[in-house]
């Protein structure tokens, strides 16, 4: 009865259900028609680089030159200039795409603009400096085994370097077996914002029982029903309505935008199933930190719901990037970011390790979310009702 009579509550509350149902089919929409054919493309093909020769590690050169989309095809046509001049002239005459160099021990990209592309080239790059380091590392082991008399085998670097640049051929292996690309990345960051919007419905379950904030409150303290059991209702009632919710997302990104998710569809809704409890944790937590209002509570949910989807990479992948190469911690203690990484991991790799961690640091969150709640309400007592 609770529950029924919960439903109906939130189902007036025509606001809540603008920012939990309808904005993220609008900007999915919006997304959809601003990425145009980008979407339903293939996303990776034989990219054009060049190299500007003495400027340019020899080792990240042969990199370039051995990494691979398939058995038989190169990720990467390579072209050689002079100078960086001769090189910035083909960029802009389209003979090449981007280009690089070595400034002050830095390696410089130049591109006309980003995307899938540079990003691969950034994280060819980082690979570089591993391949690097484990190079260095081989030759020391080589001189102190020569120091105590051993005969080791010499180093081999070319071998070293193949064996490292294998693991690139995933970038073709994904894009062919799957339809989803570079720019689905951006659907599954507005699917987690849309769980976080569920915090509106966290918020009210907070304002409805106090009995400092609403006259549903007084009523409900000063009744003989168990606050727990009446909190547990709206509670539930809530997640009905964000089940309900991903469950619509999902289906309008299958059959209305033909947007590829993967053959774990099961998985996908669990995912934001646990992404909309961790949105209406954070909302009964924002509830019960944040003084005043409801108006206020929800200002304060929109403001941290906007802020953790952009640094998962909602705006824009670059953000994204950024986080994770300089505060890659963030993406352990931001849910939007658990819900994208999730479902990230769940399309691309061959196994759940990942999606298994990042769903149980969410499962974790919601917890401790929910226990700061009931911590802070435990015993509560108004001096007059």
């Amino acid at each position: 009865m609770l529950f029924l009579t919960r439903l109906k509550v939130l189902l007036r509350r025509k606001s809540t259900l603008f920012w939990v149902f309808l904005f993220p089919l609008l900007l999915a929409t919006a997304e959809y028609f601003a990425f145009g054919n980008f979407i339903h493309s293939t996303p990776i093909d034989t990219i054009s680089i060049g190299i500007v020769e003495q400027k340019t590690p020899e080792v990240l050169e042969t990199i370039f030159k051995e990494a691979k989309l398939e058995e038989d095809k190169y990720l990467y046509e390579v072209k050689a200039y002079t100078s960086l001049e001769t090189a910035s002239r083909a960029l802009e005459e389209d003979e090449i795409k981007q280009y690089i160099y070595e400034k002050e021990d830095k390696i410089e990209i130049v591109a006309k603009a980003n995307g899938m592309e540079l990003n691969i080239t950034n994280s060819i790059i980082e690979q570089a400096k591993i391949i690097e380091i484990t190079i260095k590392e081989a030759y020391q082991n080589y001189y102190q085994e020569l120091a105590l008399g051993n005969h080791p085998e010499p180093v081999n670097e070319q071998e070293i370097i193949l064996n490292l640049t294998k693991e690139i051929s995933y970038f073709k292996n994904n894009s062919t077996n799957k339809t989803a690309n570079f720019y689905t990345f951006y659907f599954y960051s507005l699917m987690a914002m849309s769980c976080l919007y569920a915090a509106l419905f966290g918020v009210s379950i907070i304002q409805d029982v106090r009995a400092d904030r609403s006259s549903l409150g007084i009523r409900i303290s000063s009744s003989v029903a168990s606050k727990g059991k009446i909190m547990l209702s709206y509670f539930a009632a809530s997640c009905f309505l964000q089940i309900l919710s991903a469950t619509i997302l999902c289906l309008y990104f299958v059959f209305v935008l033909n947007i590829g998710l993967g053959e774990n569809i099961g998985l996908i809704l669990l995912t934001l199933i646990l992404g909309g409890f961790a949105g209406i944790s954070i909302g009964m937590l924002i509830g019960t930190l944040v003084q005043g209002g409801e108006a206020k509570a929800e200002g304060i949910v929109t403001a941290v719901t906007l802020s953790l989807s952009c640094l998962s990479g909602l705006m824009s992948v670059d953000v994204k990037h950024l986080v994770d190469k300089y505060l890659p911690f963030i993406n352990y203690i931001n849910p939007a970011s658990l819900i994208s990484n999730s479902l990230y991991a769940l399309y691309y790799y061959d196994t759940y390790t990942s999606y298994l961690v990042y769903s149980l640091i969410l499962i974790c969150f919601s917890v401790l979310a929910i226990g700061i709640v009931i911590f802070k309400m435990r015993g509560e007592k108004y001096a007059s009702l």
